[in-house]
């Protein structure tokens, strides 16, 4: 008889469970053996899901089946082979059809017979039965859970604590939580996370707050006596979430009155849509970083009595985090240290040009970040099919949970590349025309051609009661 073997293992991590393809093609080997069978061709797919027959391996048994090569298929467990119903009767078909049979050698099947050919099908599609119905288990677990204010696996949010999954007030961080909620009425999240900076409050991770770390204690509705579950971060920033809330139910003590938290959130809408109304064209902002503290200047503006408006730049390490003693400047300063160093030159072109770092892909990352989310929706079926332990899903899945904030956090500036050409060409039209440009023009052409550039800031001592302006210098800068 002349036998081909096939082989599959999902993951790596079966090798534990001792489905490994080598532990497979030591057990075929020895049944063939024990048949006096001959092996004629192995055929092995590894790092392959069962769901469906798109497998180089699989696909070409089905080309030497049908070319007749081989007499009996044999596999290590049908699983290894087939797990759709659907799938096992074509199978069947197609070796029927050719007169090749199917073995296990783990169990016993006879497909040369209409009763054996049964009993198989009866086999998978029992089998089909319990992984959907384990599917359908973990996500109603996982429902009812959040129905009744426990948490799925994630820590315990700023002002809770942990206690047999439920969630219990911690008294010391719910207070500043409420002061939260309470001071956001007349107060901005960036001077809330001045002042908790200020008196030493951290984070849950011993982080300093940032207007970013106060929002989000704002728009999270467990204080509410909410759960929100299955929130996803999407690669443009954008949240989608789907929110189980059943106060009434009262599993866990809510901070504040739901009432509060619903008029906070119309407030946040109508900041937003004031913030998104003002004029953000500011061509530094983000790009130019603080040297005092790291963090970076962002633009703003303000009416003048006389008329007309002064724009300026302030460091968001001091007025978002309250860590940093730089004061803010105005934009002609940055603008004119921008223009001495491009006209008079630290740096020539071709200085800029050695400067030119390797450049993070924004779509190659987009890319992985797709692929985070096939491999995140793989390893939940590996771990429904029963081929890899409860522990072995939790530690994979939070591994490239990690991996997904990390290319985020690259995202949240849009990288754009430019070879060296567009780099001279940039640089001969920005000292011929940076005068004549738009804000937006201005915006667009520095953050084009720069990822980064350190400002320091430098204040001239007080001569009587009048203040000199700051100093501004480019002490560094980093190309795209």
């Amino acid at each position: 008889m002349r036998v081909g073997t096939y082989r599959r293992v999902s993951t790596e991590m079966q090798r534990e469970d001792g489905v490994s393809l080598q532990t497979q093609d030591e057990r075929l080997n020895a049944f063939i053996q024990s048949q006096g069978w001959a092996l004629v061709e192995d055929y092995a797919d590894e790092g392959y899901s069962a769901k469906n027959m798109d497998r180089p391996a699989l696909k070409r048994l089905i080309e030497d089946i049908k070319r007749q090569k081989i007499d009996v298929v044999l596999v290590y467990r049908l699983d290894r082979f087939v797990r759709s119903v659907s799938d096992l009767h074509h199978l069947l078909q197609v070796m029927d059809k050719h007169d090749v049979k199917f073995k296990s050698c783990t169990e016993v099947f006879d497909t040369t017979s209409a009763t054996g050919r049964m009993f198989i099908t009866i086999i998978a599609t029992l089998a089909q039965w319990e992984r959907e119905t384990i599917a359908e288990r973990v996500f109603d677990n996982m429902l009812h859970r959040s129905e009744q204010g426990k948490r799925n696996g994630a820590p315990a949010p700023y002002g809770y604590t942990l206690e047999d999954g439920i969630l219990t007030p911690d008294e010391n961080e719910a207070t500043w939580v409420r002061y939260i909620f309470q001071k956001y009425k007349t107060n901005g999240s960036q001077n809330i996370a001045k002042y908790l900076n200020v008196r030493g409050i951290r984070t849950k991770k011993g982080e300093v707050w940032s207007d970013y770390s106060v929002r989000y204690i704002l728009k999270n509705p467990i204080y509410a006596g909410y759960v929100r579950w299955n929130l996803r971060s999407a690669a443009k920033g954008k949240n989608t979430e789907t929110v189980i809330a059943k106060y009434e139910q009262k599993n866990f003590e809510p901070l504040i009155p739901k009432s509060d938290w619903d008029d906070i959130q119309e407030l946040m809408k109508e900041r937003s849509f004031m913030a998104f109304r003002s004029d953000n064209h500011y061509p530094f902002s983000s790009i130019a970083k603080c040297e005092e503290c790291g963090h970076s200047f962002t633009g703003a503006f303000k009416k003048r009595k006389s008329g007309g408006v002064h724009r300026f730049y302030k460091c968001a390490g001091r007025f978002r985090t309250g860590t940093c003693k730089v004061t803010v400047i105005a934009e002609e300063a940055i603008e004119k240290a921008f223009l001495e160093t491009m006209y008079f030159s630290m740096y020539d072109e071709k200085e800029y040009l050695a400067e030119k770092e390797p450049e993070i892909d924004a779509q190659q990352i987009q890319k992985e970040l797709v692929h985070i989310e096939g491999k995140k929706a793989r390893i939940k079926e590996l771990y429904v099919d029963g081929d890899i332990a409860k522990e072995d899903y939790k530690k994979k899945i939070a591994e490239l949970q990690e991996r997904e904030n990390d290319l985020l956090l690259q995202l949240e500036t849009e990288d754009v590349k430019a070879s060296e050409e567009e780099v001279r060409m940039w640089i001969s039209s920005v000292k011929a025309n940076w005068n004549t440009l738009s804000y937006e023009s201005k915006k667009a052409a520095v953050h084009a051609i720069f990822r980064s550039m350190t400002i320091r800031v430098i204040e001239p001592p007080k001569v009587g009661k009048v203040a000199a302006p700051p100093v501004v210098e480019i002490v560094n800068f980093k190309l795209r």
